[in-house]
Parts: C-alpha cells; sequence; structure tokens
C-alpha cells in the first residue's frame, strides 16, 4: 500500500514538473509575462546548469524583457509629458506587475510618485490661493446684501458662511505661509500672509507679514544680483537689457509692481525667446494678483466704515495693475459717485 501511494505521489508530481518545462516558459513568454517565465527558467537552471538550450533561452528571454522595460518606460514619459497622470501610473503598474524586480522600473516609479505627489501639493496650493482671491471678491457683495436685507435668512445664511470660511482660508493660508517661510519660499509666504491678513487681520499675521517682506527683499537682491543670461550664450543681451533689468528688480523689491511689469513687458519684447525671462512672469503675476486682491478687501473695510476718501485712496493705484478688473471699476466708480454726491450737499 505505501509503494503504491509513493508510486501514486510521483505521477501526481510529473505533471508539476512538465508545468515548468522549457514549453511552459515558452508560453509564458509569449503571453508577455517575462517575469515569470524567467522565475521558471531560474529554476530549470538550478537543475540542469549546463543545459545550452535553457541557457540560450535565458539570454533571449532577458532581451525580450528589457525590450519590455524600455517600452514601458518611453511610454510613461511620454504621458508625463503631457501630463496624463493616470496613465503614466497605469503603464508603471503593468511593467512592475510583469517584472516586479526590475531596478529600473521601481526606480522609475518612485521617482514618479515624488513628481505627482508634489504636484498634487502644488494644485491644492493653487487651489488654496484660487479660493482665497475669489472670497476676497465675493466678500463684498455678501456683506452688502447683509446689509441690506438685515432680516433676510438666506442674506444672513451667506453672511456666515463667507465669514466662517474667510476664517477658514485665514488659518490655513497662515499655515502656508508658515511652510513657505520654513521651505525658504518668500515669495509665496508673502503671497499666502499677504490674503490670510486681508481675510482675518490679526496681530500675528501682521507679524509674520513683515517677517516674510524683509526675507523676500533679501532673495531679490540676490536674484538681481545674478545675471539672467551668459552673455556667451546669447548675443543679443547688451548693456542696456542688463540695465533694464536690473531697474525691474529694483522696482520689484520696491513694490512698484506697474514700472515691474513695464520694464519686464518690454524685455519679453526685445527677446521673446529667452526662457529666463519667462521664468519671471508667473512671479510678477502673482504679487500683482496678491496686491490686488488685498488691496480690494481693504479698501471695502474703509468704504464700509464711511472712509470713502481713503478706500479710493487704495483703490486707485489698483486700477493701473488691474485695468480689466471690473469689479475694482465698479468700486472706485461707486465712490467717486458717493464722493460727488456727498460734495453737492455741502
Amino acid at each position: 500500500m505505501t509503494l503504491l501511494l509513493l508510486l501514486g505521489g510521483c505521477a501526481a508530481l510529473a505533471p508539476l514538473l512538465d508545468e515548468e518545462g522549457p514549453e511552459r516558459v515558452e508560453e509564458l513568454t509569449e503571453a508577455g509575462e517575462y517575469g515569470r517565465a524567467l522565475a521558471a527558467l531560474e529554476r530549470l537552471i538550478e537543475r540542469d546548469p549546463d543545459n545550452a538550450r535553457l541557457l540560450s533561452q535565458r539570454e533571449y528571454l532577458r532581451r525580450r524583457a528589457g525590450q519590455f522595460e524600455q517600452g514601458i518606460l518611453i511610454e510613461a514619459a511620454a504621458y508625463l509629458r503631457v501630463e496624463d497622470w493616470a496613465r503614466a501610473r497605469e503603464r508603471y503598474q503593468h511593467g512592475l506587475s510583469v517584472l516586479p524586480d526590475s531596478e529600473a522600473l521601481q526606480s522609475a516609479y518612485e521617482a514618479f510618485e515624488v513628481q505627482r505627489q508634489h504636484h498634487v501639493r502644488a494644485l491644492r496650493m493653487r487651489l488654496l490661493l484660487a479660493r482665497a482671491h475669489g472670497l476676497i471678491r465675493e466678500r463684498p457683495m455678501i456683506e452688502e446684501l447683509h446689509r441690506l436685507s438685515p432680516g433676510n435668512y438666506r442674506a444672513r445664511q451667506q453672511h456666515q458662511r463667507v465669514e466662517r470660511e474667510a476664517r477658514e482660508l485665514a488659518a490655513d493660508l497662515m499655515e502656508l505661509g508658515e511652510a513657505a517661510l520654513d521651505a525658504d519660499d518668500p515669495l509665496l509666504a508673502v503671497e499666502a500672509l499677504t490674503l490670510a491678513h486681508a481675510l482675518a487681520p490679526l496681530n500675528e499675521s501682521a507679524r509674520r507679514l513683515e517677517e516674510a517682506e524683509a526675507a523676500r527683499q533679501a532673495r531679490l537682491e540676490v536674484l538681481q544680483a545674478q545675471p539672467i543670461v551668459d552673455p556667451r550664450d546669447d548675443e543679443t543681451w547688451t548693456e542696456q537689457d542688463q540695465a533694464l533689468l536690473d531697474r525691474y528688480h529694483a522696482a520689484l523689491r520696491g513694490g512698484d509692481l506697474v514700472l515691474a511689469r513695464q520694464l519686464l513687458d518690454g524685455l519679453s519684447r526685445r527677446h521673446p525667446d529667452n526662457e529666463d525671462l519667462r521664468r519671471l512672469r508667473p512671479g510678477l503675476n502673482r504679487a500683482i494678483d496678491t496686491r490686488v486682491s488685498a488691496g480690494l478687501e481693504r479698501g471695502l473695510r474703509l468704504y464700509a466704515q464711511g472712509r470713502i476718501r481713503e478706500a479710493l485712496d487704495v483703490w486707485r493705484p489698483l486700477t493701473a495693475l488691474a485695468p480689466e478688473h471690473r469689479e475694482l471699476g465698479a468700486h472706485v466708480e461707486r465712490a467717486e459717485r458717493v464722493l460727488r454726491r456727498l460734495e453737492e450737499l455741502q
């Protein structure tokens, strides 16, 4: 009986051994299962290390796996160039499901995840800043509706919602500003803290904003000291261009954003293909947007207190920065009408 059981066991093992034979390796290879095929082939070679056919098959399989690996890397990179993060991730994950031991795929996927997380954080940051700018534009209209209809339930609910959102956003912006200061990014810190202070003026936000402004000034001085281009790389860059660039940095450092934009526009027209000049534009635009949003909010607070002239003193300079800003223009026109009526009554 024991002998029969042993013989039966051997008979049961035979199909398992056959399943990992050269034919099975070929089946896995043709199915694109290169990782499994290589693993099965290595087990066969362990049992028969001098088998020339198996060794040749391994070299062939390694080439196929390498081609597959390279294809995955190329496809994922192509998706990343167009910021198709989902498909890039799917390619990496598919590649690793086929070749789980591929160091190249593992390294590329890890780098992808770092890049993706950075992109997610950047999107959340931009969303937070956009929400702050939007709330600053929306808030005065909600407050005016509330003043015009103090007994209206919906107006009261909207006002409470906006005030709650303003406090929450201000707290998030303070946190972003602190993180930006810790990360030595004073430009972002100034933007975040300026918006935070506009939404919820506090002594702490004012103090931290002053520190961020000082850090920003120091950073701009460092940037100004660095030549934007190597004359050997751009033969069209002249001493006059460098002088204009120096004036741009000085204007930005001094807070003259109108002049800074004029100078950068002029340099960009003279050097339309200069990538370094293009990289200056987003920072300037952010500074302008922040100045306008914060000034709009400050002027509205003054206007609500009946300090019409002071509100206009805040708003009028902003129209040169944002001439297309309809809401700002409407506030200026309204305040000027109110002043004219007051003067007529005197």
